[in-house]
């Protein structure tokens, strides 16, 4: 059955300098696919860095500037990549925003629905759930704050999604004591769905102060690790496949989704 290898890079993102993100996001391209990965996944806000104070307006990107950068980092790779930014809305708003772009050239936008309380005075909620598909998986997107709220899941799961990808910008703690964390509430996203849940955190520390534990753990679609989690900065491979999901859903005990009551 089919398969799709994942890089999920935990990697720094300066506030000051966007062009220094991109050097950085191209390096992580070039690793992956070496590594035999088709598709990268980068921390929240990767391209423009993770802050929520009065000068987030001054960082912020437009969708097109934002995939630009993401074209000319992937550039020669045939990778698709996922990347983060504080985009530019109609008017003052921004979102906390996050773009897959794909080898050909087609691009999917998610734009945070939850946003953590220090994010409200700086983000607008987004809408929608958009799911894009790659290489034969339903994928989406969901960001950090996102993870807790069990509804969204669900909902990705009802119009098919295989995969849901949760890049994070979290700061505060130790790599272990995030991945803990992470650990209470992930594997029932991925079990009770049954589908793959990939997540990564952006690292090291910021100008803002912020310090971002490094963390990457991917979870199979019976809410299993599938390796030890990455706690140092770098790329996380996971291979994602068909195989895993059938197994799932084959089983009339264990692929609950069909069964959900519609009249509660």
């Amino acid at each position: 059955m089919a398969s799709l290898r994942l890089a999920l890079a935990s990697t720094p993102a300066t506030l000051c300098n966007p062009s220094v993100n991109v050097t950085a996001m191209r390096r992580c391209c070039h690793e992956a696919y070496a590594g035999g990965a088709r598709l990268l996944v980068l921390p929240e806000l990767s391209l423009t860095g993770y802050g929520n104070g009065p000068d987030t307006a001054d960082r912020a990107l437009t969708e097109a500037e934002a995939l630009t950068m993401v074209a000319e980092a992937s550039l020669g790779t045939a990778m698709g990549v996922l990347a983060g930014f504080t985009e530019k809305g109609e008017g003052d708003t921004l979102f906390a925003s996050h773009i897959a772009r794909l080898p050909d050239g087609s691009h999917t936008t998610y734009r945070k629905l939850h946003l953590a309380p220090p994010e409200k005075g700086a983000y607008t909620q987004g809408s929608g759930l958009p799911l894009f598909t790659f290489q034969g998986f339903t994928i989406g997107i969901l960001l950090c704050y996102d993870a807790h709220f069990p509804l969204v899941f669900h909902r990705m799961a009802e119009r098919g999604a295989d995969l849901v990808l949760i890049p994070h910008a979290s700061p505060r703690g130790t790599s272990q004591e995030k991945c803990d964390s992470w650990m209470r509430h992930l594997p029932a996203r991925a079990f009770d769905n049954s589908l793959w849940v990939a997540a990564v955190n952006q690292c090291g520390t910021n100008e803002a102060g912020l310090h971002f534990p490094p963390l990457a753990l991917a979870l199979d679609p019976s809410g299993r690790l599938t390796a030890p989690p990455r706690l140092s900065q770098g790329l996380f491979f996971v291979d994602i496949t068909h195989e895993k999901l059938a197994c799932v859903r084959s089983h009339p005990m264990r692929y609950f989704l069909p069964n959900t009551r519609k009249d509660l």
